[in-house]
């Protein structure tokens, strides 16, 4: 199983403890206020304050001190006064009054462990009214977070989430809490719950629920779920960072696969999903390996040209200097290539010759070498049919490119399937460098 790094930042944000303890005390003790989110979660029946409860007289005297102190900010007055206002407290209410005053003293001193206390003694002291109890259990969430005390974390927002079953921020939380704890499976069942949530209410779920929700759908090897959670991230945010998180993924999955491994990264060239540098070169070094030298020098010229590849590097000048003498030595022989391709008994050569004809982006002239591979048998049809629907989404051919990209089974189905998505948003082939030549100088192109 992956680790998963829970998403400190938002789980943290999340986290911020709630203002369960505002203004002074009264003797009539009222129910804590809940924030916004938590109250546009309520249930109908919750939404009603509950009716004021009385202290006694002798509690009121115990815990004025206490009171009137944190009102006025009186910290070391407060923590004196804390005692004896402890003490006094002998019922449920005034145990609850006496721990929010705690927690606020907790609050002004900036002390964790006063908060903790406070917290713990508001929920022990069977006098919270039902509504605060959400904001309570959720405070105390909050503290085991900043401790990074899992356990104590998980169990209290389970106890909040069978208060709130659609509390999406809690449902957040403990997804996170999950994954600190190696938990993945239940992690993605609660994200799974998180989405699911959010469609009564009519929200779209933010870039990084789905993004987080589709990479542990991966983690616990649902792809059919996780090909379903990518296709509705690329279609809701359409964006470089969206591809990437996709492609990415998707790369690393192809493992030993070098050919899928290529397609791949074609699409995060088209698709502009390749973010650094690196990615490039290391594009452009698997592609000379493979002889697509054309291809190479288009690949490093378009990262040039983006102001993501730095021309002047000495690796990218070597790799340039050496496509452009290959390129002279290779693209003279692209007719010769295709006329034996075409009369070629079985549909290798077809292939390879559909492969240059795409590095040198000629891509209606490898889209026919592909389907005549296709017709002549002998060479992986799924392959085939990527490389073919690459090359008509290129040219423009989209209707053609849609066809082949659905004949795709197998492992590669995915990678079609995003292809299918850039065309359908209407997207067009990035800006790409005029064909390699081998009088090119290696600079920027656009």
């Amino acid at each position: 199983m992956k680790t998963y790094r829970p998403a400190l930042s938002g789980l943290l944000a999340a986290a911020a403890m709630p203002a369960l303890a505002q203004g002074g005390y009264q003797q009539q003790s009222q129910p804590a206020q809940q924030p916004p989110e938590v109250q546009q979660q309520r249930q109908p029946a919750q939404q009603q304050q509950a009716a004021p409860i009385r202290l006694s007289r002798e509690e009121t005297a115990a815990i004025r001190p206490l009171s009137e102190a944190v009102r006025t900010q009186n910290w070391a007055g407060a923590a004196a006064a804390l005692p004896a206002a402890q003490a006094g407290a002998t019922t449920p209410p005034a145990r609850f009054e006496v721990g929010r005053l705690q927690l606020q003293l907790g609050q002004g001193t900036q002390n964790r462990e006063m908060q903790l206390q406070g917290v713990d003694a508001m929920l022990a002291s069977g006098g919270a009214p039902a509504t605060a109890m959400p904001t309570l259990l959720g405070a105390r969430a909050s503290i085991a977070i900043q401790a990074s005390d899992w356990p104590t974390a998980e169990r209290m927002l389970t106890q909040v989430l069978e208060l709130q079953p659609n509390n999406t921020e809690r449902l957040f939380q403990l997804a996170e809490v999950k994954i600190a704890l190696n938990n993945n499976g239940a992690a993605l069942a609660l994200y799974q719950r998180l989405l699911q949530a959010l469609e009564p209410a009519g929200q779209q779920p933010t870039e990084q629920q789905l993004r987080r929700t589709a990479a542990l759908a991966t983690d616990q090897r649902n792809t059919q779920l996780a090909a379903q959670l990518n296709d509705r991230l690329l279609r809701a945010y359409p964006n470089a960072a969206s591809w990437q998180a996709v492609l990415v993924a998707l790369r690393q999955g192809a493992g030993e696969d070098l050919q899928l491994g290529l397609d791949v990264r074609r699409l995060m060239l088209v698709a502009g999903a390749l973010p650094r540098a690196g990615d490039y070169v290391d594009f452009a070094s698997r592609l000379d390996r493979a002889g697509q030298w054309g291809e190479a020098k288009a690949v490093l010229d378009q990262g040039v040209a983006r102001g993501t590849v730095n021309a002047s590097d000495s690796t990218v000048r070597q790799m340039m200097t050496t496509a452009e003498a290959r390129i002279r030595e290779d693209r003279p022989q692209l007719g010769a290539m295709r006329t034996r391709a075409l009369a070629a008994a079985t549909g290798r050569e077809a292939r390879i010759a559909g492969d240059t004809h795409y590095g040198y982006g000629e891509y209606a002239a490898a889209a026919e070498l592909y389907r005549a591979s296709l017709q002549k048998g002998g060479e992986d049809a799924n392959l085939l049919n990527t490389r073919l629907g690459a090359s008509l989404a290129r040219a423009g051919r989209t209707a053609e490119a849609q066809a082949a990209f659905r004949a795709v089974t197998g492992p590669r189905a995915a990678l079609a399937g995003y292809w299918l998505v850039w065309m359908e948003r209407g997207t067009q082939p990035a800006a790409q460098p005029a064909p390699a030549q081998p009088t090119q100088p290696a600079r920027p192109t656009q």
